[in-house]
């Protein structure tokens, strides 16, 4: 067994990667992390947001035709034994075989569980984390399958946490899901000294030609089957990262992102008042044609306490096309935490935003303290408290949402709930206990986590 309590999700996908290493024979290693905790979520209602059933005939501007979408949420409260709190719950088969003079194959299968339910993740996949061949030569590696987008590197080389549902620092690589994992990828890595990186290309990362929050009738971006590849631009994908440690005390990283949407629709299916007063069913016009994204990340460990500073910044950018005159949707993202271990136990904290430039200009702002006891090299207790607050901004129909009868959807909301409703991310904010728009959700839970 791995007798190592990192589970950082680079770590795990750099674990079979060594440039020029021999090695005595070949290897096969079981591999996962345990994580489950108690939580409690409490919600505030927020406000209307776009994507639902209209609110009968509250018209916001009878002249001009136009309607808030969605029934405005409800305040809530839910306790919840959940996976994943402080790190993702994952399993994993690892294998490699030196075949001499600096050559090595090697695999990773890789799959995630929720310890709720003990249902798999990554939308029903065995091994949706990660699944991949490699050939490691003199010159470098190449990876052929399912693996993580170069940009999630970035920031996850950096982060002080370990990527699970209470880290703010997932915001900096999870926009969309495929700047997280990717269909079909071919990867190219090297290592020389200090610098890590890679590079990758997917004919289809994993888009359907209609995106939704749903899987009917399409899916939202990433799920599964959605990576089949096609002639068309659809869903194709290129990206790089780079990291950079100075020494033991200081990394800096970049990372580069872009996928083609080659025109796919996205939006939810509406039900609106027509013109005469029906009800009609539709979809927005909307459709999307690139989005780009980069962020830049450093982090920096003190030799003399262990006390860890990190911090990550990013920009994206959808280019939108459609009825309403394609209009880009610009999003930026800011992070930064801090570490402190004192003998047994390490206390942190973070602070994140991610907004939009443009659009609506809506925000979300979190700010997260937590606290971990190592029980063992491989065990620990932690608790986590966490707020984010999603600030709604303005009106917008820049997306071009403009379902019929000469109505005029209004869009409110940051980049968190937007996302979320439109089929851009899958997961919500805190494992999936989302955040109303205009609303603030509040996380506090406790739990355990064991690596193998």
């Amino acid at each position: 067994m791995q007798k190592t309590a990192l589970n950082i999700a680079a770590a795990l996908a750099l674990a079979t990667f060594g440039a020029g290493t021999a090695f005595a024979q070949s290897s096969l290693t079981l591999y996962g992390n345990a994580d489950v905790s108690v939580d409690h979520v409490k919600k505030t209602a927020g406000v209307p947001l776009v994507g639902g059933v209209y609110a009968g005939p509250t018209k916001l501007a009878a002249q001009t035709g136009q309607y808030r979408a969605l029934t405005q949420g409800k305040d809530s409260s839910v306790t919840r034994v959940s996976p994943s709190g402080s790190s993702q719950t994952s399993f994993g088969l690892k294998g490699e075989e030196n075949l001499g003079d600096g050559y090595k194959a090697s695999f990773v299968l890789e799959g995630q569980l929720a310890h709720d339910t003990g249902a798999l993740g990554q939308d029903g996949r065995i091994f949706g984390r990660q699944s991949y061949v490699g050939l490691t030569t003199p010159f470098g590696e190449v990876r052929l399958g399912r693996q993580y987008a170069p940009i999630f590197y970035s920031t996850a080389f950096v982060t002080g946490e370990r990527f699970g549902a209470t880290d703010l620092f997932v915001e900096g690589g999870a926009t969309n899901n495929l700047m997280v994992r990717q269909d079909n990828q071919i990867s190219y890595w090297l290592k020389a000294g200090g610098f890590t990186g890679s590079v990758a290309y997917s004919p289809n990362a994993g888009s359907y030609s209609t995106i939704t929050p749903s899987r009917n009738p399409s899916a939202f971006l990433g799920a599964n089957g959605s990576g089949i590849e096609s002639t068309g631009k659809l869903g194709r994908s290129i990206g790089f990262f780079g990291n950079y440690a100075f020494d033991s005390a200081l990394n800096t990283t970049f990372g580069y992102h872009r996928n083609e949407f080659d025109g796919a629709k996205f939006g939810t299916s509406v039900t609106v008042p027509g013109t005469p007063p029906t009800v009609t069913q539709v979809l927005s016009t909307a459709d999307l044609d690139t989005y780009q994204a980069y962020n830049l990340g450093v982090k920096y460990v003190m030799p003399s306490n262990g006390i860890l500073l990190d911090a990550a910044f990013g920009q994206g950018r959808y280019d939108v096309n459609g009825s309403a005159g394609g209009d880009n949707l610009k999003i930026q993202f800011v992070a930064a935490g801090i570490r402190v271990p004192v003998n047994q136990w390490t206390f942190s904290g973070q602070v994140s935003q991610i907004k939009f430039k443009n659009f609506t200009k809506g925000k979300d702002t979190g700010l997260m303290l937590g606290a971990e006891y190592a029980l063992s090299k491989r065990t620990t207790l932690y608790a986590r408290a966490v707020q984010i607050r999603d600030d709604e901004g303005q009106e917008s129909n820049a997306a071009g949402f403009t379902p019929g009868g000469g109505a005029t959807v209004s869009v409110v909301g940051g980049p968190d709930v937007i996302a979320t409703a439109l089929g851009l991310r899958e997961t919500p904010v805190f494992a999936g206990a989302n955040i109303n728009p205009g609303g603030k959700a509040t996380y506090i839970g406790a739990g355990v986590r064991h690596s193998f």
